[in-house]
C-alpha cells in the first residue's frame, strides 16, 4: 500500500503545488520575473511563514526542504547561503528547484524521493523543513521518524 500511495503522490504533484494560483496571477513561464512575482503573491498571502522559516542562521548550514512545490521556500534558503538540498516524490518540483538554484546562480541539491526513505544517512541536517507535505506520505509516522533521523543533535 505505501509503494502506491508513492506513486499516486508523485503521478499527482509532477503538477507542481501552486500551478493553479500561478496561472490565476497571470505566470506563464518560470523565469526569474514569473517566480519573483509568484514568491511576492505566496508570501504576502502566508505572511506567518517567512517567521517560521530559518533566514541568516542558515547560512553555510546544511539545509533539508522535503515537499517542494514552486520553490519559494527553496530560494529563501539559496539566498541565505545555505547547503540546500530538497526532496521531492515528483520530478516536478525537483525540476523546479534545479530552475530557482540556475536562476540564483548557486549550488544546490535536490533529488527525487521519499519523505518515508530518505536517502541520506543519519544527522545529516541542520536544519530540516517541509510545509503542507509530510502529511500526504500515508503514513506520516514514518515520514516523522526519518526527519529526526536525518535531523543532527541539536538541529531543527
Amino acid at each position: 500500500m505505501s509503494e502506491n500511495v508513492d506513486l499516486e503522490n508523485s503521478a499527482f504533484w509532477t503538477e507542481l503545488c501552486g500551478s493553479h494560483l500561478a496561472k490565476s496571477i497571470g505566470i506563464e513561464d518560470h523565469s526569474e520575473a514569473s517566480l519573483a512575482k509568484f514568491d511576492a503573491w505566496y508570501l504576502d498571502f502566508y505572511p506567518y511563514l517567512e517567521k517560521h522559516i530559518p533566514g541568516a542562521e542558515v547560512d553555510g548550514k546544511d539545509v533539508l526542504e522535503i515537499g517542494l512545490g514552486y520553490g519559494t521556500i527553496s530560494s529563501i534558503f539559496m539566498r541565505n547561503g545555505a547547503r540546500y538540498t530538497g526532496l521531492d516524490i515528483a520530478p516536478g518540483p525537483v525540476e523546479m528547484s534545479h530552475n530557482r538554484s540556475n536562476i540564483l546562480q548557486v549550488e544546490a541539491n535536490a533529488l527525487q524521493g521519499s519523505a518515508k526513505d530518505i536517502p541520506f544517512p543519519d544527522e545529516s541536517f541542520d536544519f530540516v523543513v517541509s510545509i503542507g507535505c509530510l502529511h500526504h506520505t500515508g503514513d506520516l509516522p514514518k515520514a516523522l521518524s526519518e526527519v529526526y533521523r536525518v535531523l543532527r543533535p541539536g538541529g531543527s
